[in-house]
């Protein structure tokens, strides 16, 4: 009775060894490894993504980098291996202490959301645009493992000792007034919900702090309506610069391109400050596949980094260090065509 039910399983297996088998890709497809895996992205033409009522046209392009990441399944993690331009990066090194994969994409998610709202900021100021700010939300997107507290990820904060909060130097400044390792109370809302949270001050460097990462979200009325075309998966700040510098451009009658497609990287914050991303030379990588004639970076370490790869890889690109959004629009308005 065995072996016929052994012989009768084999023959629905050989008969069915097609389907079986596609059957059992698809499973391994959804394995996922303790892996990420960081490759050569692509850029974004920033023009087709930000619409502005009355914008003026550029002949040149102004387009952010992007890297294009994976979980590792055990397809994805071979064909890694086998691509010199693909790196592994075990689990742990690739999150923060305390960070999940899904805390980082919320995090990345309102890192967009900071960023288009400094660039829209940034850019219709620059160019002589009313800007009416009415808030300014803080929400924890992180919290450092030296930190104690019981602050939750999500949550907004509201006021820390009974003082209201309006923004990031607001915070530092009433974090400031208190003495290292007296206990704050930091009124939160979370979900529709209010809480009482606490957190001791620490110190490093002469600098207080309470171990948080604290995202901004603004609220704010411009004269000329702007449209962002942005899909949910573009996230995270590293756009900042560009963003501000095609929104700049298309509310100016100057072409700041010159007919040249531009493409570049890098944080910005609410005062212009440019500041260092990661996965500079993928970000390269698809700069000088898609010919781009010129790529803005960070200075100091991710201007470094871009210069080894461009020397390592002999690329025909001029590769600019950025610090400042004025920085950033001196160089390009003393371009040529």
């Amino acid at each position: 009775m065995t072996n016929k039910l052994y012989m009768k399983i084999g023959k629905i297996l050989k008969e069915n060894k097609f389907i079986l088998s596609i059957i059992l890709i698809m499973l391994l497809n959804f394995i996922e490894f303790p892996y990420y895996i960081n490759a050569p992205g692509g850029i974004v033409n920033l023009d087709k993504k930000i619409v502005i009522d009355n914008e003026y046209k550029s002949k040149g392009t102004l387009n952010m980098a992007y890297v294009t990441e994976y979980r590792a399944n055990i397809f994805t993690l071979l064909y890694a291996y086998l691509n010199p331009n693909f790196d592994i990066y075990k689990a742990e090194d690739y999150l923060a202490p305390s960070d999940t994969y899904e805390t980082m994409s919320y995090r990345d998610s309102l890192e967009l959301e900071n960023a288009l709202d400094n660039a829209i900021i940034l850019g219709y100021t620059k160019a002589g645009e009313k800007v009416d700010v009415k808030s300014n939300d803080m929400y924890v997107t992180y919290i450092y493992s030296e930190a104690d507290t019981d602050i939750e990820i999500k949550d907004k904060i509201v006021k820390i000792n009974e003082e209201d909060v309006y923004d990031l130097k607001s915070v530092k400044n009433i974090i400031g007034k208190y003495d290292v390792g007296e206990k704050l109370d930091i009124e939160v809302t979370n979900d529709n919900k209010t809480y009482h949270r606490y957190a001791y001050i620490k110190e490093e460097d002469g600098f207080k702090y309470v171990g948080i990462y604290i995202t901004q979200d603004k609220e704010y009325d411009v004269e000329r309506n702007i449209k962002l075309k942005f899909k949910n998966n573009e996230s995270g700040p590293s756009g900042g610069l560009m963003l501000t510098l095609e929104i700049y451009n298309e509310l100016t009658s100057d072409d700041i391109t010159h007919g040249k497609k531009i493409v570049g990287t890098g944080t910005i914050d609410e005062d212009g400050n440019v500041g260092v991303i990661g996965g500079v030379k993928y970000k390269l990588k698809a700069a000088v596949k898609n010919k781009a004639d010129i790529f803005l970076v960070p200075v100091d370490e991710n201007y470094e980094e871009a210069m080894e790869e461009k020397d390592k890889n002999n690329y025909k690109i001029e590769i600019i260090p950025i610090s400042t959004l004025d920085e950033a629009l001196e160089y390009l308005n003393n371009l040529t065509y």
